[in-house]
């Protein structure tokens, strides 16, 4: 079972998946390299970047065979097996001995620019934190929330820092300015990827993400006590901040590019201060480009499961779901093996109940790859009856940010064959799946 982000590693260095560059790269190359590496479906771990004494890893997610190889299943069955887990928690476990804690860094020692995150995009505002685990406390109630914030590097021990409007933790944020408080945070980088898994999920607010990453890893994640503020962090992250934010307290941030390749435009946001810095020896960091493979990944992942949870309640034969036929999470494609004629409708209804920013579903026949886009086109191709099969959903709620009513629509497609009439539509050189 892997432990942690470095176990991680090791495994795809032995599966043949990882590419270490140990080459001078400067940190303004960084981003390009990560583009074209996630072309050719690898992580890539940069060892050697000018002016700077840690590696940086890229693309954790290069595809579902790396969950595959986290999850110890074949790679159709990846989805099912994230469902299966996150219906159960186990609950993490404190210990006092952390290799994160290795090295502590406080007062005047702290100065989070020494350490490599890079800038993605032109655009962008300037150097970001992108994969940070940002850990919180509801002030009323003490439990534990989970989320991935952007963070703007500003100076050495400050960053602007991004909350999503609705987020569990701007709901911590409103509560700790209501008591008149300042909320404490504490940011974990270079994680086991499974624990950026489980705090991409969102669940219940009353829910701690940590107790699902521990049921999606089949172990409890160790936690150890932060030094400067009252918070608990994986105890086998590489690098941790430690700090606060004051409510009201706001300054110009971004622009940045978003997981719709679009950028963000500069907006006034919060503002962490960092209180300490621990870090292992020569921590390794992550950075995740926003609309990559490991953004998509990410956001996929833990709603394809609560999909196909809800098409399965609903009696549907359902294989596969995917959210990953392009570079977000707005349209995705699910294989069942159809009972009744105008079933697949049925699973678009529940697709879009179930997570209302998705735009586009379709549905197809249980011998179609829906992690394959070629494969989808194939189908609307071969099977669509678009006089029956094309629905639209007018006025719905959707993605927030759209000022130009682009997401208040949605769009279902049924390009699956029609009913008992396989004879005519088995595909050549494509056995069945089995039957069960």
């Amino acid at each position: 079972m892997v432990k942690d982000l470095r176990e991680y590693l090791a495994l795809l260095r032995q599966k043949g998946w990882l590419d270490e560059i140990t080459q001078p790269r400067s940190l303004d190359s960084l981003a390009g390299f990560m583009t074209e590496q996630e072309k050719k479906e690898r992580t890539v771990l940069f060892d050697n970047i000018e002016g700077y004494d840690c590696p940086m890893v890229n693309n954790l997610f290069a595809n579902r065979d790396f969950l595959a190889a986290l999850f110890e299943c074949p790679t159709d069955q990846v989805t099912q097996v994230f469902s299966q887990r996150y219906d159960e928690r186990i609950k993490p476990v404190m210990v006092t001995q952390a290799p994160v804690q290795t090295k502590v860094y406080t007062g005047d020692q702290i100065d989070v620019l020494r350490f490599p995150f890079i800038q993605h995009a032109p655009k962008d505002g300037g150097r970001y934190i992108s994969a940070g685990l940002v850990i919180a406390k509801d002030p009323r109630t003490g439990v534990r929330n989970c989320s991935i914030n952007r963070m703007q590097l500003k100076g050495k021990d400050y960053t602007g820092f991004r909350m999503s409007p609705r987020q569990d933790l701007e709901a911590y944020y409103n509560a700790a300015k209501a008591l008149g408080q300042r909320l404490e945070l504490a940011v974990a980088v270079g994680n086991h990827p499974i624990d950026l898994l489980a705090a991409a999920c969102g669940p219940g607010r009353d829910v701690d993400e940590l107790e699902i990453a521990g049921a999606l890893r089949g172990e409890p994640v160790e936690l150890v006590k932060c030094l400067t503020v009252d918070l608990e962090v994986p105890a086998r992250a590489e690098l941790v901040l430690e700090g606060y934010i004051i409510p009201d307290e706001l300054e110009p941030e971004g622009p940045f590019g978003d997981f719709m390749e679009f950028y963000v435009p500069v907006m006034p946001n919060n503002i962490f201060h960092i209180t300490a810095i621990t870090c292992r020896e020569r921590p390794i960091l992550q950075s995740i480009h926003a609309g990559s493979r490991d953004d998509v990944t990410l956001l996929s992942t833990p709603r394809e499961a609560v999909i196909y949870n809800m098409l399965h309640s609903m009696n549907i034969d359902v294989r596969q779901v995917s959210l990953q036929l392009c570079n977000n999470y707005l349209t995705g494609a699910a294989a069942i093996r159809k009972q009744l004629e105008d079933e697949p409708k049925n699973a678009m209804l529940g697709a879009f109940a179930t997570f209302k920013f998705l735009k586009n579903f379709i549905v197809v026949d249980h011998d179609v790859d829906v992690d394959d886009p070629k494969e989808i086109i194939w189908a609307l191709s071969t099977r669509l009856r678009a006089e029956r099969g094309v629905m639209v959903l007018p006025h719905t709620l959707g993605f927030g940010r759209d000022e130009y009513g682009i997401h208040t629509a949605k769009l279902g497609l049924d390009a699956t064959a029609p009913l008992d009439r396989w004879d005519e539509f088995e595909r050549t050189g494509h056995p069945l799946p089995p039957e069960s």
